[in-house]
């Protein structure tokens, strides 16, 4: 019996500590849940434009993360409640080694976080290319047209990098790829092989892939249909809804100022482009790269009247080894020492496929970072 009073008090005492563990802006004590379990704050985002005012209050209601959501002081919206207590407590936060974290919904707002991306679950169109594990770079999109004839035909790549939005390639989202194939219309995440429904290998069967509607493009401004130099080839889609992670879709993790590719350093390709046999693969593949020296790339390429930035990359050079095609708009990637990867670079143009002595160009992600995060930003209203 004794104990059981113990426990009843202590069931009491913590049910109480839960139900005042926040403060809201308008001084009622309240709970820090997460923002998709606060109807009264969750219908703030069917405004748009939100008003300034909202935005500020949405801030001063955060009190944490809990993994990529954001939680909230759950409160209505409105003026202070001059009644309710003038004692505040602190606002609970909770801790986290990114700096990159914004104040406010930051979900859809900014790319994910660098201590919730990049994370493959093995640890460890691609001409020459080895088959990927069924669960290998589950950030990978495939990009879907619908053609002149009226069905989808996919013919680019890209990488989730939050919720709601697939970094690629501009010249995967407008110019001659909307005027000879047809409109972007949907991106398929957490593919495996395109010619079966249910993907499964050594046993294991994945989730089904989704397939989302595209709601908007943005290709970089500087972007140059028809331009041979292809500079600032890169560009987000926006999703119609928001992707779900799961074991087979997570996002990226993204290059930034402090990423360094010396000569040789090993980068990754993914996708479904060209094998060896000259057609499309069904099953997403992989190969890893050499960098190529940047100074001998630009003097190849002067050969051909293109000019390369110090934003492009090159890679590869060897002979068949190459993204080709239908990897277009897709990453290249590198391995971090800690075992996450990141996405240095959005697959461009080149000389041919798999052309001995004739590496690939890739957009550098990092010399975009500004314009990625500025953009969703900027266009998540």
């Amino acid at each position: 019996m004794k104990w059981r009073i113990v426990i009843f008090v202590l069931s009491t005492l913590w049910n109480y500590v839960v139900s005042i563990d926040c403060v809201t802006p308008l001084g009622a004590n309240s709970q820090c849940i997460s923002l998709y379990d606060c109807p009264q704050l969750l219908s703030a985002f069917e405004l748009r434009p939100l008003p300034s005012n909202v935005i500020r209050f949405l801030k001063q209601s955060q009190c944490g993360f809990e993994g990529y959501t954001p939680r909230v002081c759950c409160g209505p919206l409105g003026q202070r409640d001059e009644t309710s207590t003038t004692t505040q407590r602190q606002r609970i936060t909770t801790q986290s080694n990114s700096a990159e974290i914004d104040p406010v919904y930051d979900e859809d707002s900014s790319p994910a976080p660098r201590n919730n991306c990049g994370i493959d679950n093995n640890g460890d169109r691609i001409y020459g290319g080895q088959i990927t594990d069924l669960d290998e770079f589950p950030w990978m999109a495939l990009l879907g047209y619908r053609t002149h004839k009226g069905r989808i035909s996919y013919q680019c790549g890209g990488v989730l990098i939050n919720h709601r939005y697939v970094l690629t390639a501009a010249h995967c989202i407008t110019g001659a790829i909307e005027r000879e194939l047809g409109h972007l219309v949907t991106v398929r995440l957490g593919e495996y092989d395109t010619q079966t429904d249910v993907d499964c290998s050594d046993g294991e069967c994945a989730d089904p892939p989704q397939e989302i509607p595209v709601l908007s493009t943005y290709p970089h401004p500087g972007y140059i249909d028809g331009n041979i130099n292809r500079r600032d080839d890169v560009g987000l889609v926006r999703l119609a809804r928001r992707a779900k992670y799961s074991y087979y879709v997570k996002p990226v993790c993204l290059a930034d100022g402090n990423s360094r590719l010396g000569d040789g350093y090993e980068v990754y390709v993914a996708g479904w482009g060209k094998t060896l046999e000259g057609i499309n693969s069904p099953i997403k593949l992989k190969l890893n790269l050499p960098i190529y020296n940047k100074n001998e790339c630009v003097n190849k390429y002067r050969t051909l009247g293109a000019e390369l930035v110090e934003k492009q990359i090159c890679a590869g050079g060897s002979y068949r080894q190459d993204a080709c095609r239908g990897d277009s708009g897709g990453p290249l990637m590198r391995k971090l020492p800690g075992g996450t990867w990141e996405a240095v670079g959005v697959v461009s143009f080149g000389y041919g496929c798999g052309r001995e002595g004739w590496p690939g160009v890739y957009t550098s992600v990092a010399a975009y970072n500004d314009w990625i995060r500025s953009k969703i930003r900027s266009t998540n209203v």
